[in-house]
């Protein structure tokens, strides 16, 4: 009985994934929604909306280790993490708002407004979800508590998407009266809010969990020393490392093809189907799905052992759905029930990768002796990073790969779109998978790498 493990989704844990459920809202309303609102109520061309997306996501995605290095070195007595929280939230919420805002400016400048907007934006959501990955180390430490927190965590970010799949669309049209631009402002203004008070939430709540240690005296008089303490040198070494590479590289499979389907999911039902009611019963099934999926996420871990089984066993449910969804899919019902269902496995891997990642984290500390969360957290942030730019480019010069014109859709840009929106994911999960495989990180060596990082504590007291 004493061995009996169990599946605990506390209180705690449920205000750490509440973060998360209203921080998504970020990155979905500008994944579902930013690319129609360049083209269709801005009035950008479909190349132009491209380079914008492509060239803003790529500095976005520079930005995330130069964060990680800064939160690394710096010291604040209120914690290591949480004082990001309120900083990056802020920000994130001012210029979420900002991009989704039409001052009316022409040529570069609107270029400029737009790609800059965008840039800031992540900046400020980098900074404040690195400190909230980070926190989860210090949260939970066993991997069987992880992955209650990454189902909490997953569980309320499926929630934030199905409420905003369900609400959006209305709330656009009620915000603006035939004024989509604005009703796309006041939306984003409205989820600016909404964030900053979720990330104040976990602010307070992990008080007395991101606590700075002090140097303290040994015998003799020296000093215990900061184990937080690393030159950048020891970043880069003990993070480009073999576990991390094969994490990174599956990961970002998973990633790519969440971002290329929901980007294109509006050009799907719009222009391919030619009804958006259609998108709206898309993303309420697909999200409540993706709820069910998170939910028991840390049952299937159980049953299959480790979350990296629990990972590759998700990736390869997805792929199969797409791969369904592209050859038995002509029908536009069959072909959303099956794109639907791909969510399931895709929200077991989502809800299981920060504790694939963890494991990543420990490997390093246990590689190095040094305690490098903060800087190894922040390149977890590298997969949606990645996942955007792959998916921003497949989006837009794919759409132009495949002659998409709004004004004059052909026949062979529907099948370029049902190529772009199901098959070519399809390919990159098996990718991912394979990558998975090979990854040699399992819960028994998390946790023997545990064991003998306390060890060494307890031999340098």
């Amino acid at each position: 009985m004493g061995n009996k493990k169990k599946v605990m989704y506390s209180v705690m844990s449920f205000r750490y994934g509440l973060t998360n459920g209203f921080s998504t809202l970020i990155t979905t309303m500008a994944s579902t929604y930013w690319a129609i609102f360049l083209t269709d109520a801005v009035g950008l061309q479909t190349a132009v909306m491209a380079g914008i997306l492509s060239a803003a996501s790529i500095v976005d995605m520079v930005s995330v280790p130069i964060i990680g290095i800064i939160m690394q070195k710096a010291k604040f007595k209120s914690g290591k993490f949480r004082p990001w929280l309120i900083l990056g939230a802020v920000t994130a919420a001012v210029f979420r708002w900002l991009t989704f805002t039409d001052p009316g400016l022409t040529g570069v400048a609107q270029a400029v407004w737009f790609g800059g907007g965008y840039i800031l934006t992540y900046v400020g959501y980098n900074i404040a979800f690195n400190a909230f990955t980070g926190l989860l180390p210090l949260m939970a430490t066993d991997p069987d508590d992880r992955q209650a927190y990454a189902g909490a965590k997953s569980i309320c970010n499926s929630a934030g998407k199905f409420v905003f799949s369900l609400f959006s669309v209305s709330l656009v049209a009620a915000f603006g009266r035939g004024n989509d631009a604005l009703g796309y402002s006041m939306l984003a203004l409205l989820i600016g809010v909404l964030v900053i008070l979720a990330y104040f939430q976990l602010f307070t709540a992990t008080k007395k969990i991101d606590v700075v240690q002090t140097e303290e005296k040994k015998e003799g008089g020296a000093k215990s020393g900061d184990a937080y303490k690393a030159s950048l040198w020891e970043m880069i070494k003990f993070a480009i490392t073999k576990p991390f590479l094969l994490y990174l590289g599956g990961a970002s499979c998973k990633g790519s093809t969440y971002f290329i389907i929901t980007g294109l999911a509006a050009y799907y039902y719009t222009y391919v189907v030619g009804d958006k009611n259609m998108l709206t019963f898309y993303l309420s099934l697909s999200t409540f799905l993706m709820i069910f999926g998170s939910f028991i996420m840390p049952f299937v871990s159980r049953l299959v052992k480790g979350a990296k089984q629990t990972y590759i066993l998700g990736l390869a449910l997805y792929a199969a759905c797409l791969a369904l969804a592209y050859f038995l899919g002509q029908d536009a019902v069959v072909f959303t029930i099956l794109m639907s269902a791909g969510y399931v496995g895709y929200s077991v891997a989502h809800a299981a990768e920060i504790t694939v990642y963890s494991s990543v984290v420990d490997y390093s500390q246990w590689k190095s002796g040094k305690d490098l969360k903060p800087f190894m957290m922040s390149l977890f942030n590298l997969v949606p990073k990645i996942g955007t730019t792959v998916g921003s480019v497949v989006m837009g010069y794919g759409l132009v790969a495949v002659g998409f014109d709004a004004a004059n859709v052909t026949e062979s840009a529907v099948d370029g779109i049902r190529i772009l929106f199901s098959a070519l994911p399809c390919i990159l999960l098996l990718v991912g998978i394979v990558l998975m495989v090979i990854f040699p990180l399992t819960d028994d060596k998390v946790r023997k790498m545990q064991a003998e990082i306390k060890a060494r504590k307890n031999a340098e007291k």
